[in-house]
């Protein structure tokens, strides 16, 4: 049992045509990993992006707006000069990331920062910026970015027009900036260097974790595979649910066991019921090849041929009984057994029973009595066999004067079928295998024209229906058989 298991347990595994469990949860891991680190990655340079851009532009915004002041205070005031205006010039000269231009209403050059060449393909006077634009050209073949901005700035003279708000009119003198932000581009370049070096290493260190984790988590699911393994036919008696066992393991052992039970049951029954048939068929057999050693040892009259003949006969009838309830009992375990229901009146079918087994009855001087109402959904050839076999039975253990009853009522929810006897009764501890196959209560309670099958044939029939049957008897008390049949019939396949 155990090789079998071992390599039915993953033949896919060994062509290679699923994943291990371990490696499946350790990539479900490292994706999982990998999304998370990602988005946070992805959430931190969005946010570096965004705070390079509100600096380069906060910065852009303000050298323009002091070079405007500059330029209103000296070019439009003529005033002169102040301290902190000597110092934006110096600034300007040594800071050459920033340039400017000064353009007229009819946009044409007025004045321009020394360094204003650096950036002409950004400060060419092009379509007014109100906000902050990024321009992007190549200067000896360095990729370069610009930030260039628009502001009005106050003229004398008749030309001059009042400006509201961000938007520029078309006459106004504009102030032109331009910022080379280059050092954060290169700046967010290292940095998405540094973060996919980051991303792939975590990657990687989240594919080793994950797949040594869940190696680790999955032990247990090694354990008790170990276990398993150790099972066979000669340990079914075996058990592997453990308190030590995780939560979620604990369930599966729990049901592995009571698996375990069953098999272990249906191997005794099969083992027992193997023995109870040897058994069985060595009675018989052995009258046959006795009758006819006996008969064959020297002549005989043709009267003992005939009880020789007669016991033959007797003996042949009962294997044939046999061999027939257990080839019905295989095809009811097996599946293979059809149910055909039919609506049957209780009446009718009780009366049949009667008619059959009333002659036997007479002979044994047993009164038989039925009382029937409504109606049954069955296979009318197997509610016949059951009932008869049940008749049979009790006709067998009735002695002279009793009586056999058989009742039958309808309730809500189920159709109740009883025989009662008023025999000599069952001892309790017989009760619970009355109707296992060969099973006996006693030697006084068997009879050679019984198989031992006959209940056990009952309770098929009886599961076959979707119901039940059992039986309630007591010494000196008689027996009931009562079978329970649902209004409603969901047959079972098999018993």
């Amino acid at each position: 049992m155990s090789s079998k298991f071992a390599t039915e347990s993953a033949p896919e595994a060994r062509h290679g045509g699923a994943w291990s469990l371990t490696l499946r949860m350790s990539v479900f891991v490292s994706v999982a990993i990998t999304a998370i680190v990602l988005g946070v990655s992805a959430m931190m340079y969005s946010e570096l992006v965004r705070q390079l851009q509100d600096k380069d532009e906060a910065e852009l915004r303000e050298n323009m707006r002091i070079q405007r002041d500059v330029l209103e205070n000296l070019a439009v005031r003529h005033q002169p000069p102040n301290q902190w205006q000597f110092e934006w010039r110096e600034y300007q000269e040594a800071y050459d990331d920033f340039g400017w231009q000064l353009l007229a209403p009819d946009r044409t050059v007025r004045d321009a920062s020394a360094n204003a060449p650096r950036f002409a393909s950004a400060l060419t006077p092009l379509h007014a910026q109100a906000a902050p634009a990024r321009v992007d050209d190549t200067v000896d073949g360095r990729r370069r970015a610009l930030l260039v901005h628009d502001l009005a700035v106050d003229t004398p003279g008749p030309e001059a027009v009042e400006v509201h708000g961000p938007a520029l009119g078309p006459r106004g003198t504009v102030l032109r900036g331009v910022l080379d932000v280059s050092e954060s581009l290169q700046l967010l370049e290292a940095y998405r260097a540094k973060l996919a070096g980051v991303v792939g290493l975590a990657i990687l260190l989240s594919a080793a974790i994950g797949f040594l984790l869940t190696r680790r988590g999955l032990a247990p699911v090694r354990a008790i595979a170990a276990e398993i393994g150790r099972i066979n036919a000669e340990k079914l008696h075996a058990r592997i649910a453990d308190d030590a066992w995780p939560a979620e393991l604990r369930a599966l052992a729990h049901n592995f066991d009571t698996m375990l039970a069953r098999l272990e049951q249906s191997f005794d029954q099969l083992t027992r019921f193997s023995s109870d048939i040897a058994h069985e068929f060595r009675s018989p057999v052995n009258n046959l090849v006795a009758a006819a050693s006996v008969t064959l040892q020297r002549a005989r009259t043709p009267l003992e041929y005939q009880q020789t003949l007669e016991v033959v006969v007797e003996e042949g009838s009962r294997l044939s009984r046999m061999v027939a309830s257990m080839l019905f009992l295989a095809r009811a375990d097996n599946a293979e057994q059809h149910v055909h229901l039919e609506p049957l009146a209780l009446a009718g079918e009780f009366q049949k029973l009667i008619e059959f087994y009333e002659i036997a009855a007479e002979e044994q001087g047993v009164t038989l009595e039925a009382r029937a109402d409504g109606h049954l959904t069955a296979d009318p050839l197997l509610l016949r066999r059951a009932l008869s076999n049940l008749l049979a039975n009790a006709l067998r253990y009735t002695p002279r004067g009793g009586t056999i009853r058989l009742l039958g009522e309808s309730t809500r929810d189920a159709v109740v079928i009883s025989v009662s006897d008023t025999g000599s009764g069952i001892a309790a501890r017989h009760l619970p295998h009355l109707f296992d196959r060969f099973y006996r209560a006693d030697a006084a309670r068997s009879s050679t024209d019984s198989t031992g099958l006959g209940l056990a044939v009952v309770r098929s029939i009886a599961e076959l229906h979707g119901g039940t049957v059992d039986v309630a008897s007591g010494i000196g008390q008689g027996s009931t058989f009562t079978l329970r049949f649902p209004r409603t019939p969901s047959t079972s396949p098999s018993a």
